[in-house]
């Protein structure tokens, strides 16, 4: 399913005609956005002490991925239906911003 809305958001908005660097530095930018949007929506769901528990752990493996993830999937059992809202909510107002530029 990933790979469906990845191509879905690449085609959308038009990134499949940038060259393969662009390509891709645009969709590491796309999911950096998701998942700051990701992060803003779990950390209003946790209670105070996971809230504590999930800083301490950014400030120790910030950039361990796995670890941070299954934190928040032990906390949050609908975590995949939150990030697959967060990638529809980016790309619809992707889509809307760029329909406003035509």
């Amino acid at each position: 399913m990933d790979s469906i809305l990845k191509q879905n958001i690449i085609q959308d908005l038009g990134i499949d005609r940038l060259p393969a660097d662009e390509q891709e530095e645009a969709l590491l930018s796309i999911g950096r956005i998701i998942f700051q949007g990701v992060l803003i929506r779990v950390m209003g769901l946790l209670g105070e002490k996971d809230k504590d528990e999930f800083d301490k752990l950014l400030t120790e493996k910030a950039d361990d991925e796995e670890a941070v993830l299954k934190f928040l999937q032990a906390k949050l059992p609908n975590l995949d239906e939150i990030v697959n809202n967060e990638i529809a909510m980016f790309k619809r107002e992707s889509l809307d911003f760029m329909q406003a530029l035509k």
